[in-house]
């Protein structure tokens, strides 16, 4: 393998895996802390895994394995996008069934029930999300001027490619803002009760007081 073709590899594996994560981060943010009712820790340990699985070489695999399934199964340019959104959505759900269990696991997740319910709606997110998936590869594909798709909007197309990769740009940190913003306003269970927990004290003396006041 040439030096060119190491250096495109490199530059395929970096940008499909920004753009899964780009995609998946929030949304699993979200399926695991109301979804699954898992802790923001535990959430936020799955999210790292999960993102230096991705770019470790796990993402790479994934849209490897899509772009051969397209070709296998024939769907190209060609292709109707119900197609492509159904052959992607399949793809997706597949691949989630072999590699989500151990996932969470690995992240700390020890409740067979939660790692059931996590797992679970990982895969039916998948099914749900797997046509947008592609959708997002193919278009982050073309923002960072790798392969172009006609699946990107028009007045995204005319853009020079500077602006694509600002627009690229801009989308990974409004996901990265996005999923903080979704543990902010997700407060673990026990930050609640150990706020709420001096209140509770207080309401005791008070009420001790108020008994000690009457019986005098």
């Amino acid at each position: 393998m040439n030096k060119n073709k190491i250096i495109e590899n490199l530059n395929y594996h970096l940008v499909d895996s920004t753009a899964l994560l780009t995609l998946t981060n929030p949304i699993f943010s979200v399926v695991e802390t109301i979804g699954s009712d898992m802790s923001n820790e535990t959430s936020i340990n799955a999210r790292i895994l999960a993102t230096g699985l991705t770019y470790i070489g796990f993402g790479r695999l994934f849209t490897k394995g899509l772009d051969i399934s397209r070709d296998y199964f024939n769907i190209n340019n060609k292709a109707t996008e119900k197609m492509k959104y159904l052959h992607d959505s399949v793809y997706a759900g597949l691949y989630n069934i072999a590699i989500t269990p151990a996932f969470y696991y690995a992240s700390g997740a020890r409740d067979l029930k939660e790692i059931a319910l996590g797992t679970a709606f990982s895969i039916g997110l998948a099914f749900l999300s797997g046509g947008v998936l592609g959708y997002t590869v193919d278009n982050f594909r073309d923002l960072a001027g790798l392969k172009e798709t006609e699946r990107i909007p028009q007045f995204v197309k005319k853009q020079t490619p500077k602006m694509k990769k600002i627009l690229a740009t801009t989308l990974v940190a409004g996901s990265i803002g996005l999923m903080s913003g979704i543990y902010a306003l997700n407060p673990d269970k026990e930050e609640i009760e150990t706020n709420y927990q001096p209140q509770i004290e207080k309401g005791e003396q008070n009420n001790s007081s108020l008994e000690n006041i009457v019986l005098e």
